[in-house]
């Protein structure tokens, strides 16, 4: 699923869904949520949000991708990536 999934371009929503597929399938051994949770935050840390909505940004998407994450928390990342995507259509590539 990462090979075929994580060079092309996506949104940010899609991304983060990406690495919790992957965490899921648990291609390691160890520390698997870990691994997928420290991509989407670098993901975050790439695409140029302002430094406050950056971090509440990588918080949220590594709490979702480790599955932790409570379903307030999701649908408030989900919220803030329809407005990401609205502002400029931004995309992950």
């Amino acid at each position: 699923m990462w090979e075929e999934c994580h060079s092309q371009e996506m949104t940010l929503g899609e991304a983060v869904d990406i690495c919790r597929r992957c965490h899921r399938g648990a291609p390691f051994c160890f520390y698997n949520g870990n691994t997928f949770a420290a991509i989407i935050r670098d993901v975050v840390g790439q695409i140029g949000l302002p430094p406050a909505k950056a971090a509440i940004a990588r918080s949220l998407a590594g709490h979702i991708v480790a599955g932790v994450a409570r379903a307030e928390e999701e649908q408030a990342f989900d919220k803030f990536c329809s407005e990401l995507d609205r502002q400029d259509g931004s995309s992950i590539g």
